[in-house]
C-alpha cells in the first residue's frame, strides 16, 4: 500500500514537472513570436517612413513646363521697335511657366531630359507597363508595388505618367522652335508665320518687353541654367 502511495506521488511530481516545462516552452515560443511580431512591425513602419519620404520629396509642382511666347520690342521710350521691311520686331522665347522665366534651348533641353530620366526611374521601379496601370488606377497592383519596394506613392505614379505624357509635346514644342528661331528668339525667315505652327501653340498673349530688358534678361545665368535642384524628384 505504502509503495503504491509513493509511486502515485512519484507520478504527480513528474506529471507536474513536466507541464512546468510544457507552460515554459509555450511561453517561450509565445515570447519568440511576439518579438518577431514586434521586429516585423519596426521595419514595415520603417520601409513605409521611408516610402512616405521619398514620396514627399517629389516636388512636382516646381517641375517646369515650357510654353513658346511671342514678345513684341519695344525702344526706351516705349515707342515699337521696326524690322527693316517696317514690321515690328518681335521674339518668340520659351517661358518656364513655373518661375516665369524665358529659358534657352539648351536649357529646356537639359531639363527635358533630366525630368525625362527622373520619370523612367519611378517608372521602372515599380516594375512598368501593366503594374503602373494598376497602381495608377489604385487597384490590386499597388500591394505588389509595396512588395516590390516602390519609392513613390499612387498618385506620384499617376503624375509620372502624366508627365511622360506631356514630355512629347513639350519636346515637338522644342524641335518646332529650334527650327524657326535663333537662340535670341528672332525668327530665322521672315516669310514663316509662327501663328500657324501648331506645335509652337502660341497664345494671344503677346507682351510687349525694351529691347534692353531682352537683352539683360538673355544675358542672366538663368537663361542659360540647367540647375534642377528646385525640383529634383
Amino acid at each position: 500500500m505504502k509503495r503504491f502511495i509513493v509511486n502515485v506521488m512519484m507520478l504527480g511530481l513528474l506529471s507536474l514537472h513536466c507541464g512546468n516545462v510544457q507552460a515554459q516552452g509555450f511561453l517561450s515560443k509565445l515570447a519568440k513570436k511576439a518579438a518577431s511580431s514586434a521586429t516585423q512591425t519596426e521595419t514595415t513602419q520603417a520601409s513605409s517612413t521611408e516610402n512616405a519620404t521619398s514620396a514627399s520629396s517629389i516636388k512636382w509642382e516646381s517641375v517646369p513646363y515650357f510654353v513658346a511666347k511671342k514678345v513684341y520690342v519695344t525702344n526706351e521710350d516705349g515707342s515699337p521697335m521696326l524690322n527693316e521691311d517696317g514690321t515690328q520686331a518681335y521674339r518668340v522665347f520659351l517661358i518656364d511657366t513655373v518661375t516665369g522665366m524665358k529659358r534657352s534651348k539648351e536649357s529646356v533641353k537639359a531639363q527635358q531630359a533630366a525630368i525625362n530620366k527622373a520619370i523612367l526611374l519611378i517608372l521602372a521601379k515599380v516594375g512598368g507597363g501593366a503594374l503602373v496601370g494598376g497602381l495608377a488606377n489604385g487597384g490590386s497592383g499597388a500591394a505588389v508595388g509595396a512588395a516590390t519596394g516602390a519609392v513613390a506613392s499612387v498618385p506620384d505614379i499617376a503624375m509620372a505618367k502624366k508627365q511622360k505624357k506631356s514630355l512629347k509635346q513639350q519636346k515637338k514644342l522644342l524641335e518646332a522652335y529650334s527650327k524657326i528661331f535663333d537662340e535670341e528668339g528672332k525668327p530665322i525667315s521672315a516669310t514663316i508665320d509662327p501663328q500657324k505652327i501648331p506645335d509652337l501653340d502660341l497664345k494671344d498673349n503677346n507682351e510687349s518687353e525694351m529691347a534692353s530688358a531682352i537683352k539683360a534678361e538673355l544675358e542672366s545665368e538663368g537663361f542659360n541654367s540647367t540647375d534642377t535642384s528646385a525640383w529634383e524628384i
